[in-house]
């Protein structure tokens, strides 16, 4: 059996780059240490994919910075997580 191969969406370079600053800001959440940030980040990981911090402890950290509500699944690529609380959170992270 012949898989097919993947097909691929690709966004404008500003979007791409606006993405980019947003993951950042949710990776310095929920690991402030830049040592143990990554460097790189696929498509397809997620939050466990990206820092060794335990899910409980994300969850804290992100409960306190939204202010008690984070209601979303750690386990989805990072960039549609950060979709997702841009649709939730329209000004984020420019609230504060």
């Amino acid at each position: 059996m012949v898989e097919e191969p993947k097909k691929f969406e690709i966004a404008n370079d500003t979007e791409t780059k606006t993405r980019a600053q947003k993951i950042q800001i949710l990776l310095k959440i929920i690991e402030p240490d830049p040592e143990y940030q990554p460097f790189v980040l696929t498509d397809e990981a997620c939050l466990f994919d990206a820092v060794a911090t335990d899910e409980d402890e994300m969850l804290r950290r992100l409960a306190l910075h939204f202010r008690g509500d984070f209601s979303f699944s750690l386990r989805q690529p990072v960039w549609k997580l950060v979709d997702e609380i841009k649709s939730v959170y329209p000004n984020w992270p420019d609230w504060s």
